[in-house]
């Protein structure tokens, strides 16, 4: 059965451990109001999305000045991370990286120096074009076009279907495998272990199972 605590504890589980492998700056509390678990924006009057469309530099500094993140990797990516449950079931979640959109000093983030000071050195020099990408289930809206869990990438359009819900574990697996594959090498075991982690059950369609989609193992034995 899967609760709010649960959730809570899986993804706390998993900050720590970013934090503690020096991958992660900052981290914050993972909250739980039900029927959400997500992460503690230091800053509620601050509007989560400035507008409907994909996220650039202006929503990406509005998020890490009001802390709308459940965690800051070294390099000043942010990771975000939301469930909905309802009895004992995930009925929803969003699942976002976005990336820095500068490659900053890195010294100056472990120093402590903040993130948006940081940003502010280089707002002159052209952005680094990197997408932000989010994984998001939400059965209610599914419909032709729309799977029930599906990536979003590079534009808000764009719906790749994906086999099942995604487990906080397995998504810190995807980025850091995809995108840091350096520092995934060195932290081989913890990553790996997500292989065995799922939360919900398979919602890829017949139809969508004909088209491109992301797929992965769910009859691993859970851990």
């Amino acid at each position: 059965m899967t609760t709010l605590r649960t959730v809570r504890d899986d993804i706390r589980n998993v900050l720590d451990y970013l934090v503690q492998a020096e991958l992660a700056l900052f981290t914050n509390e993972v909250s739980m109001s039900d029927p959400l678990v997500s992460f503690h924006t230091q800053n509620k009057e601050v509007p989560f999305l400035l507008n409907r469309a994909h996220p650039g530099i202006d929503q990406y500094l509005s998020w890490a000045e009001s802390g709308a993140y459940s965690a800051m990797l070294f390099d000043g990516s942010l990771l975000q991370a939301t469930y909905q449950i309802s009895d004992g079931l995930v009925v929803g979640h969003r699942l976002a990286y976005i990336p820095c959109p500068y490659d900053v000093d890195l010294d100056l983030l472990a120093e402590g120096a903040p993130i948006v000071d940081v940003i502010d050195l280089y707002l002159d020099d052209m952005p680094v074009l990197r997408s932000p990408i989010r994984f998001d289930y939400d059965p209610d809206a599914a419909g032709i076009g729309h799977p029930a869990t599906h990536m979003t990438v590079n534009g808000t359009s764009c719906r790749i279907a994906c086999i099942a819900p995604l487990h906080i574990h397995r998504f810190a697996d995807f980025v850091f495998r995809n995108f840091y594959a350096e520092f995934w090498l060195v932290h081989q075991s913890f990553f790996e272990a997500a292989s065995s982690r799922h939360i919900g059950t398979k919602s890829l369609t017949s139809s969508e199972s004909r088209i491109p989609h992301f797929s992965w193992d769910l009859n691993a034995a859970p851990v």
